[in-house]
């Protein structure tokens, strides 16, 4: 009862960010609206359009002017995730922020599940699993294995998580600083940043997301993006002062992993001669060898002067 009583007087602020997605919008909309079990909690759903070129924000201003809860945000011009998600969360008012994509699900339970994880672990920082599917009607289990890390970078990067769709108190998001803004997909750069500056996460073990399968309409069908700011984003936590050997570690094997993954998918079978596979082979087969950091900024180097890329 204690703990319901909290959560009455908290507001949840979803954040959204929105790039031509007036068919997924709907359905997105939608589930947040049916999170069960909210009991008197304000929440409110905060959708930050990144110039859009179809009928996105039309739709959004049509559900605002019914539903006070929903806050539009328009701009006039695009400048990615990771700014856009920015944005959301210096207009948001809740305690505890929930972030995720436009096109994608939160299980019916999550908002509740999310919240009480956080306040039964102490834990300013709750993820879970994500999955590749459609379900919106779905519910994360009662009875799911839970795990508490006190190391949380560390289990970060081990666990490689990387979605949205997680629960984070607003007060950390601002220690943290929010979204990098030098990574246009935030999708492992974010979860890796308020890790960072977190002394505890909790990490359940169901499906707390669910991402909509692919149709080339989302940026998880670009490969080669999603590698190289999934390299800078281990790399950027990599050059903190302050981090254990095991987050080192971890953190390396991911900047070998997304270098070789993008050599990978660039040259296909070619790849397997390359130097990239190579590192990537003697990281797992050696792991404790550490790289130097005259190596990890050349391939920094590498990265940033890849093409087909875009940088923010």
């Amino acid at each position: 009862m204690a703990r319901m009583g909290c959560f009455l007087k908290n507001l949840i602020s979803y954040l959204v960010t929105v790039f031509n997605k007036e068919n997924e919008l709907p359905e997105t909309l939608d589930c947040l609206r049916r999170q069960e079990r909210l009991g008197g909690a304000q929440t409110e759903f905060i959708f930050v359009d990144d110039c859009s070129t179809d009928r996105s924000v039309e739709f959004l201003n049509s559900e605002a002017q019914r539903d006070p809860r929903v806050k539009v945000i328009e701009n006039d011009r695009n400048f990615g995730p990771s700014v856009r998600i920015n944005q959301a969360a210096t207009f948001a008012s809740g305690s505890y922020f929930i972030p995720l994509d436009a096109d994608d699900f939160l299980p019916l339970n999550s908002t509740r599940v999310l919240l009480d994880m956080s306040g039964d672990r102490a834990a300013p920082l709750v993820f879970g699993q994500s999955k590749r599917g459609y379900k919106p009607s779905s519910r994360i289990l009662t009875n799911a294995q839970t795990t508490v890390s006190n190391e949380p970078l560390t289990y970060c990067a081990r666990k490689q998580i990387v979605h949205m769709g997680f629960l984070v108190e607003a007060a950390l998001w601002k220690r943290a600083g929010g979204a990098d803004e030098r990574i246009f997909i935030q999708d492992q750069s974010l979860p890796l940043r308020l890790s960072a500056n977190a002394n505890r996460l909790a990490y359940i073990h169901d499906v707390v997301y669910w991402l909509r399968p692919r149709d080339g309409n989302n940026l998880s069908a670009d490969t080669d993006q999603q590698n190289h700011d999934r390299f800078l984003a281990a790399y950027y936590q990599l050059e903190q002062q302050q981090i254990s050997q095991d987050a080192k570690s971890a953190l390396t094997r991911q900047i070998v992993s997304s270098r070789w993954k993008l050599e990978r998918d660039r040259h296909r079978f070619a790849s397997f001669a390359s130097e990239p596979f190579l590192r990537y082979a003697a990281n797992r087969l050696l792991p404790e060898v550490p790289i130097t950091d005259q190596k990890l900024e050349k391939y920094k180097e590498q990265m940033l002067t890849a093409k087909k890329i875009r940088r923010m």
